[in-house]
């Protein structure tokens, strides 16, 4: 894996991990973001999904690793 795929995973996930906690997008969904609670972490959700779906776009699985397809 080159060294610019292995910085665009990791770069992927320290953004995955700055996502705000449930419980704490529950309590500032509507007033900063003007959503309903399950709006909310439904978006949180797709987004996080993405997130994960452009990292991985265009990369291999390493040989021998095991399908969790």
């Amino acid at each position: 894996m080159s060294t610019a795929t292995e910085q665009r995973l990791y770069d992927a996930l320290k953004r995955i991990t700055a996502y705000m906690p449930p419980e704490k997008l529950e309590k500032v969904c509507e007033k900063k973001y003007g959503l309903e609670r399950n709006e909310a972490i439904e978006a949180a959700y797709e987004n996080v999904l993405a997130e994960a779906k452009n990292a991985i776009k265009g990369v291999r699985r390493p040989k021998g690793a095991p399908s969790h397809d």
